[in-house]
C-alpha cells in the first residue's frame, strides 16, 4: 500500500541562534510530514541533551500538583513570560512578527476555572512582564477591561473582579531610592480596554510633553455569559487605535458567550473568529490533565516557550524513590497539536 504523506506542514524559519536546534527542528518538520510524530519528542530530548539552547526543556521538580505553588516556581513562570514578552516586542519592531499577541499561562494558580486559582499570581505575572519592557525604556500600559452591559445588567468578570485597584496598589519598588525609582507613572501605566485608553504623544492642557505608550498589556480579555455586550468591540478598537504598537492579550478568552437577545450569536461571528485568530501566540503553558472536569493528577504540559520556537508536548514523570518528577519532551510540531495527537505520544502505563 502506497504510503501518505501531509504535506500541509508549515515551513520552519531559520535559527541562527544554534544550528543544532535549527537541525532538530527541521528533522521535526520531516517527522511530522511521515506521519511520525513519537519521534518528534525523541529529537527535542537529543538537542538537549547534545547542548542545544534547551528549546523545550522544563525546570525539574516544579511539583504543580501542589498548590499553593512555591516561589521559586511562580518566579520561574514569571521570567518565562518576562522574556518571551520582551524578545517578542523586539521581533515586532524589526517587523519579524505582527503586533498582535498573546500570551497564555495556565498553571494551577493561573486557572480561573480551579479551586486553586490566585489572583495575586495573575497580577504578579503581568508586574514582571511590565518591569522588562520599562527596564528598556518602553512605556507600558497595563489595561484591565471595565464594567460591561447596560443599566443595571452590568458586571465585571469574576476572574478581574478588584483587578484594576489591586494592580495599581501593588509595590512595585517605584518609591524614591527604590530599585524602579519613578517607573510607575512614567515608564507604567494604568488603563482599561478602550480607544480611549490609547495615549498618543501630546502636549497636555499645562504645556508639558506626553509621551505615547509604546507596548499594551491587557489582562484577561473577555466577554461576559448574560451581558448584551461583548468585549470585542472595545478590543479590535483599541487595536485600531493602537496602530502597529504591540498589544499583548494575557489569559484571553474571546470565545462567543451565551447572550439572550443573541448578540454573541450567529451575527458577525465570522468577523469576530477571524479578528481573535489574528493574535499570535508569544509564549504558551497549558497543563494537560486527564479530563476536562478533572483537574488533578496533571498528566503534563502543552508550551511554546518564546515566541521563536516550535510547540512542545511534556509528559510528566515521577522519578523512582520519590525523587522527584520531570517534565518529558514527548511531540513537537509548528502549531499547536490538538488533544488526539498529544495523548497518541503519551505514554501511558
Amino acid at each position: 500500500k502506497k504510503r501518505s504523506y501531509d504535506t500541509n506542514v508549515p515551513n520552519v524559519p531559520r535559527n541562527e541562534k544554534h544550528p543544532l536546534d535549527d537541525f532538530v527542528r527541521r528533522m521535526n518538520r520531516l517527522c511530522i510530514i511521515t506521519k511520525q510524530p513519537a519521534v518528534t519528542g525523541k529529537l527535542i530530548q537529543l538537542g538537549i541533551q547534545l547542548g542545544g539552547n534547551g528549546v523545550g526543556e522544563l525546570k525539574k521538580d516544579m511539583y504543580l500538583n501542589q498548590v499553593p505553588h512555591n516561589r521559586y516556581v511562580r518566579q520561574y513562570f514569571y521570567e518565562m513570560a518576562a522574556k518571551a514578552t520582551l524578545d517578542a516586542v523586539i521581533q515586532c519592531s524589526e517587523g519579524k512578527i505582527s503586533n498582535r499577541m498573546k500570551l497564555v499561562t495556565m498553571f494551577p494558580e493561573m486557572n480561573p476555572s480551579m479551586d486553586s486559582y490566585r489572583i495575586g499570581t495573575l497580577l504578579e505575572l503581568v508586574r514582571s512582564m511590565a518591569i522588562a519592557l520599562a527596564e528598556q525604556n518602553l512605556r507600558v500600559r497595563v489595561c484591565v477591561q471595565g464594567s460591561m452591559g447596560v443599566g443595571i445588567f452590568t458586571g465585571t468578570p469574576k476572574q478581574l473582579n478588584g483587578a484594576s485597584t489591586i494592580m495599581q496598589r501593588m509595590d512595585w519598588q517605584s518609591g524614591k531610592g527604590e530599585n524602579n525609582e519613578g517607573m510607575v507613572g512614567n515608564y507604567v501605566n494604568f488603563g482599561a480596554i478602550g480607544r480611549d485608553h490609547v495615549v498618543n504623544a501630546h502636549m497636555d492642557s499645562e504645556g508639558k510633553q506626553v509621551e505615547q505608550d509604546d507596548v499594551f498589556i491587557l489582562l484577561c480579555p473577555q466577554s461576559m455569559i448574560g451581558v448584551e455586550s461583548s468585549i470585542m468591540g472595545r478590543l479590535s478598537e483599541m487595536v485600531e487605535a493602537a496602530g502597529d504598537r504591540p498589544v499583548i492579550l494575557v489569559n484571553p478568552d474571546l470565545a462567543d458567550k451565551v447572550s439572550s437577545n443573541g448578540q454573541q450569536s450567529i451575527k458577525g461571528r465570522k468577523e469576530r473568529m477571524e479578528f481573535a485568530d489574528s493574535f499570535k501566540s508569544i509564549y504558551h503553558f497549558q497543563n494537560i490533565y486527564v479530563s476536562g472536569t478533572s483537574y488533578f493528577p496533571i498528566l503534563g504540559a502543552i508550551t511554546k516557550l518564546h515566541p521563536a520556537e516550535p510547540w512542545v508536548a511534556h509528559q510528566r514523570r515521577d522519578l523512582a524513590n520519590n525523587e522527584g518528577e520531570l517534565y518529558v519532551p514527548v511531540l513537537s510540531t509548528e502549531d499547536m497539536p490538538d488533544g488526539e495527537m498529544i495523548m497518541d505520544t503519551f505514554d501511558i502505563l
